[in-house]
């Protein structure tokens, strides 16, 4: 069946083999992230690591995918529906929304297996962690394209393992990913020094777009940025 699967839906090697190594974890593991760089299908591997689950079920249990983000929940409710899943005993959620339902005993009570969190790096605030809390039983896993947080904080409280796939350069040498130019602010530039005035962080670690808004969106600084995306 999963051999199938794989020639229909044009899984590449890489991809293949991340599903395998995902599948082996999560069977000695509650809770497992995994790392793939931007553009090389995270969300097709997602997709067919629910397949895969849904069809070895006997039990009948809920699959809870959650983002969020909006516009990631339509594009995983797309790939899934692309990819001919059954969405019966499947939720696709912002994490806002799990949140709201679980502090309202609406959601709670269903019996989860699987709890799939696009975006994982997001995973330590308070609303994610709801999850792990109310289905104890539930096997978790993450996925990423930066396991990494600008708190400084690590992941392992939540994810028992990480499944890594290999760097950029591989995928650029095999032609799965464009070689690219990269382009930083200066260290001594204004910009630079605003960014490093910004104090203030969110529950993800992440800068808090109210500061954000406040010190860089102004004229110059969106000046700058428009004549530097020019050249």
């Amino acid at each position: 069946y999963l051999l199938i699967f794989q020639l229909v839906f044009m899984l590449r090697d890489y991809q293949i083999e991340i599903c395998a190594r995902v599948r082996e974890a999560l069977g000695v593991h509650r809770s497992v992230m995994v790392q793939m760089p931007t553009g090389t299908g995270k969300t097709v591997v997602l997709a067919s690591i629910v397949r895969e689950w849904r069809a070895a079920d006997r039990v009948g249990s809920s699959l809870l995918i959650v983002a969020h983000r909006r516009e990631l929940i339509e594009q995983i409710k797309a790939t899934v529906k692309r990819m001919g899943i059954d969405r019966q005993g499947i939720v696709v959620e912002s994490v806002q929304t799990i949140a709201r339902r679980l502090q309202h005993a609406s959601l709670g009570q269903e019996r989860v297996g699987l709890v799939v969190v696009d975006e994982a790096h997001h995973a330590l605030a308070k609303t994610y962690q709801m999850m792990w809390k109310a289905w104890p039983e539930a096997r978790f896993l993450g996925l990423t394209a930066t396991p990494w947080r600008m708190s400084g904080e690590g992941f392992t409280d939540l994810f028992e393992v990480l499944v890594q796939a290999d760097g950029i350069k591989r995928f650029i040498a095999e032609g799965w990913l464009c070689a690219y130019d990269y382009y930083a602010v200066r260290p001594d530039s204004e910009d630079q020094q605003r960014i490093d005035g910004l104090m203030k962080r969110g529950a993800d670690g992440d800068f808090q777009t109210k500061e954000m808004r406040e010190k860089l969106d102004d004229t110059p600084c969106i000046e700058r940025l428009f004549a530097t995306y020019q050249r």
